[in-house]
């Protein structure tokens, strides 16, 4: 028989092992307490730092950026291109000439086409004075410099590295990106007119460059037509002299008469395919970058990002 301090004991060992009676430690209770708090110091600290390195990108990308004035200007036709249509007694005698004489497109339309093209770009690249205008950081006056900035210095490296020439001056893949980049061209629907704007860091230098854009795009569209005229006047001619029917004669003559004086009218106008309307305008303030819009871009999406990985890491350490 067992004394009445064994019994205690045993009461006591079979309370201890019994499922579901088991007692938690203390200590237990202050482990998950000092867990949690550290977890709350880490999610604090994830939360600063993040939001703090995004606000410090947004704050170098703004420092760093170069600011850059638009210049824009409003575009018309100048209502000469769409003269020259062909007579209607022309489709009756079953004539191809070497162009197309069905409806033509607006002057506007072939003006937008012409100054989106590589060739207009390699047009202005001729011009000296335009490439040392739009990269005049890179033209110290007497011959072309190597592009500044770290990116640059890291790209000629590289060049350098595996054997390729670091740098060279613009040609007119340089202008012709640097146009699809820096031109915004805004169409209106319902009229004839163009918006065409420029950006560029000194604001004098855009309104002089979009000066420059709207009448050599102008000029090269005029060079176009008087070429066409020209190949329409040889065609004409050739065909007067060869054809023994009286009828196309004579509808052939009146037709020439027609295209050589719309190729009158080109050559002795100043401007043949647009004009512009008003003055060019500059704004007062940079344009680019949105300065605040990256700001509040950078103030918003900082904790949003903090937060998000916040998020994450509890998803991932809960198991899941």
């Amino acid at each position: 028989m067992l004394s009445h301090e064994g019994k205690d004991r045993a009461l006591t060992l079979r309370s201890v092992s019994a499922p579901g009676d088991e007692t938690p430690h203390p200590s237990s209770d202050g482990s998950r307490a000092e867990g949690g708090r550290k977890a709350a110091r880490s999610e604090v600290a994830i939360l600063i730092v993040v939001t703090v390195m995004i606000w410090a990108a947004t704050a170098f990308y703004l420092a760093t950026t170069t600011p850059k004035y638009t210049a824009s200007v409003t575009i018309g036709s100048a209502a000469l291109d769409s003269q020259g249509s062909a007579p209607p007694t022309m489709s009756s005698l079953g004539l191809s000439l070497p162009i197309s004489l069905g409806t033509l497109t607006k002057p506007t339309d072939k003006y937008i086409y012409i100054i989106s093209t590589p060739s207009f770009a390699k047009r202005l690249m001729e011009r000296g004075d335009f490439a040392r205008l739009i990269f005049s950081d890179r033209w110290n006056g007497t011959e072309w410099t190597a592009p500044n900035g770290i990116t640059n210095d890291v790209s000629m490296w590289l060049r350098e590295l595996f054997g390729y020439q670091a740098w060279a001056p613009p040609d007119d893949n340089d202008v012709s990106n640097y146009l699809n980049n820096n031109l915004v061209l805004r169409p209106d629907t319902n009229t004839d007119f163009v918006e065409i704007s420029f950006d560029h860091r000194d604001p004098k230098v855009a309104a002089h460059v979009l000066d420059m854009i709207t009448s050599e795009g102008d000029r090269y569209l005029k060079e176009a037509n008087e070429e066409a005229y020209q190949s329409q006047v040889d065609f004409i001619t050739k065909r007067i002299q060869q054809s023994g029917n009286l009828e196309v004669v004579n509808a052939l003559r009146s037709y020439l008469m027609n295209v050589v004086l719309n190729k009158t009218l080109i050559e002795e106008s100043t401007k043949y395919a647009v004009r512009v309307w008003g003055t060019p305008s500059v704004s007062s303030l940079p344009t680019k970058p949105p300065v605040l819009l990256a700001a509040l871009l950078g103030f918003v999406l900082g904790p949003i990002l903090a937060f998000s990985i916040i998020f994450f890491g509890r998803w991932i350490r809960s198991g899941r």
